[in-house]
């Protein structure tokens, strides 16, 4: 039981060095080894329950160490959180151990990256909403294998690395002498795995390169507002906040020391006032006008005199109205969302896009939501202050922003409309709904730029929050082939290329929590990658885990015998 502590120890350290602070992606290659190991190596098919628990809480350092920044928001709900991603390295290595004791002749290097890729897409897409964060394949953006993402996604090149670790693992065996057993299988599983990879290079050297293609220039803002000061804004810091704000945006327009921008960017509700869209109000004779706050009427005047539209996140509403009452009626709406308006012309755009995918335990308690009345005892226990009161937006409906490309006074530039596609704050992990944004911008005619604003502010100090939230934008470049463009509260604010490299907004010396504004001319490619046309094929690994665990609990074999953990097909082989 202290050897799966251990090993699972190891997986932990592996983990913390392969992503931020550290960042030695390689590590990626090696961190489930000795999770594998306990589960087929170390008793040869015969871990038990205990194992896989010893495992778990080893793993566990690693979650402890990159969720500390949980602490300042919901106390109580760190330690569950910890914990159920905990569960996941423990469970591959008990169903690794029990599946390779059931099929003895299926290889490792199919067994493997079923059981590892099967559980991390269910973490990452299913339960709980989806909590797409530290995947195996992550890490590994700057290294070669990156060439596979425009293929087969993070996920895939995850399973690409178990599946080379599973081959690596039936060579062992067969070296070891401990037995024939499915040679040929292993055989032909390592030749698999090897046309597919020379299947996935042939694609990607046929997309991976540069060429001429259409410009926009994009201004970011970066505010930097701890969410300490965000949660209780009161109404002196609101104004010194938002004439920062609108000083930024101007020195933005000003280029950075170069052409005007297209378009300006601000992080995620960082606008002050409590709506940004006209108020509708009802006179005693029925007429209906509609009014605007002092801070929306600002902002507005302020877009108006620069000329460069403006894309603001701020609360949206349904039917935003005032209602007939005492001390001058009082505000109503139908419901509210997390928004990203369009400001041009010096008014508010009809085009909003609303917050699809809202952030577990950030802006909704997935479950627990459906009882109004549990979902309050809980906050009240944990995350006192929050109030999970958010609208869904629609896919159907989801707002999409066109901005037209090419100088009329530069005949040689490319021209084009490109299409912003805004996903906001958590939604960037989505890799499912980045791509059917992606595809729907594209359908509109344009040229696909997703625009990421965030309010990265929840983070506190924990910088490696930032990067790792960066790191799944990163990710969405790269799968999809379109540059992402970042504006996030204390930071990472970037320009991201097609190719996942980054190119951040640097103010002092520093990327996180500072402000500032940068402009870049970003690239907008036509090309469609593999992964943006078929989408995410990974599905396939948690339905054949799911196969092979109900095979495994109906066959009748001797392995069901016993103890069930494959002990006989060990002694035989």
């Amino acid at each position: 039981m202290l050897v799966s502590f251990v090993a699972g120890l190891a997986h932990a350290g592996l983990m913390a060095v392969a992503f931020a602070p550290v960042d030695f992606g390689w590590a990626a290659l090696v961190a489930i080894v000795p999770l594998v190991w306990v589960a087929v190596g170390k008793t040869w098919g015969r871990c038990r329950k205990r194992d896989a628990v010893m495992v778990g809480l080893g793993a566990s350092a690693f979650y402890w160490w990159q969720q500390q920044w949980v602490m300042d928001i919901s106390a109580a709900g760190y330690v569950p959180l910890v914990m159920y991603l905990a569960i996941y390295p423990g469970l591959f290595v008990w169903l690794l151990s029990r599946l390779h004791g059931r099929f003895p002749r299926v290889p490792l290097a199919v067994l493997v990256p079923i059981v590892w890729t099967g559980l991390e897409w269910i973490r990452g897409e299913v339960v709980w909403d989806g909590y797409a964060w530290f995947l195996l394949g992550h890490p590994l953006i700057d290294t070669p294998l990156v060439a596979f993402g425009p293929v087969v996604g993070a996920y895939g090149v995850g399973a690409w690395v178990a599946g080379a670790i599973g081959i690596v693992g039936d060579a062992v065996r067969r070296g070891d002498g401990s037995g024939d057993t499915g040679r040929h299988w292993r055989l032909g599983a390592a030749a698999c795995f090897g046309l597919l990879t020379a299947a996935m290079l042939f694609e990607v050297t046929s997309r991976w390169h540069d060429v001429a293609v259409p410009k926009i220039r994009v201004g970011v803002v970066q505010t930097n507002l701890p969410q300490s000061n965000k949660i209780g804004w009161s109404a002196e810091q609101r104004e010194k906040d938002f004439a920062r704000f609108l000083d930024l945006t101007r020195r933005a327009a000003g280029g950075d020391g170069g052409a005007a921008p297209d378009v300006i960017i601000w992080p995620e509700t960082m606008f002050p006032g409590y709506f940004l869209e006209p108020l509708v109000v009802t006179g005693a004779d029925g007429t209906k006008e509609s009014r605007v706050t002092r801070y929306t009427a600002e902002l507005l005047e302020t877009q108006r005199q620069l000329g460069v539209p403006f894309l603001i996140g701020a609360l949206g509403t349904k039917n935003l109205r005032l209602e007939p009452g005492a001390d001058g009626g009082r505000v109503a709406f139908d419901a509210r969302f997390n928004s990203v308006f369009r400001i041009s012309d010096g008014r508010v755009g009809e085009t909003r896009y609303d917050k699809i995918r809202l952030t577990p335990f950030g802006e909704t308690m997935p479950y627990i939501s459906s009882w109004p009345w549990l979902e309050k005892q809980l906050l009240s226990i944990g995350a006192a202050g929050m109030s999970f009161d958010l609208g869904r937006g629609r896919v159907e409906t989801a707002g999409l922003f066109d901005f037209a490309v090419g100088r009329p006074d530069n005949i040689a530039a490319l021209r084009g409309v490109v299409v912003m596609a805004t996903p906001v704050c958590f939604e960037i992990t989505e890799s499912g709904l980045c791509r059917t944004l992606v595809r729907a911008a594209k359908a509109k005619g344009g040229i696909p730029v997703l625009v990421n604003v965030t309010n990265d502010g929840w983070f506190g100090d924990w910088d490696p929050g930032r990067w790792q939230h960066l790191l799944a934008a990163r990710w969405r470049a790269v799968e999809l082939g379109v540059p992402v463009v970042r504006s996030a509260n204390t930071g990472v604010s970037c320009f991201i290329d097609r190719f996942g490299r980054v190119d951040p907004l640097v103010i002092g010396g520093a990327s996180c929590r500072v402000e500032g504004i940068a402009v870049r001319d970003v690239r907008t490619p036509r090309e469609a990658t593999f992964f943006r046309v078929f989408g995410d094929l990974c599905w396939v690994f948690p339905l054949s885990l799911a196969g092979l665990v109900i095979l495994a609990f109906v066959r009748k074999t001797p392995n069901n015998q016993g103890d069930g953990s494959g002990t006989e097909t060990a002694k035989a082989a």
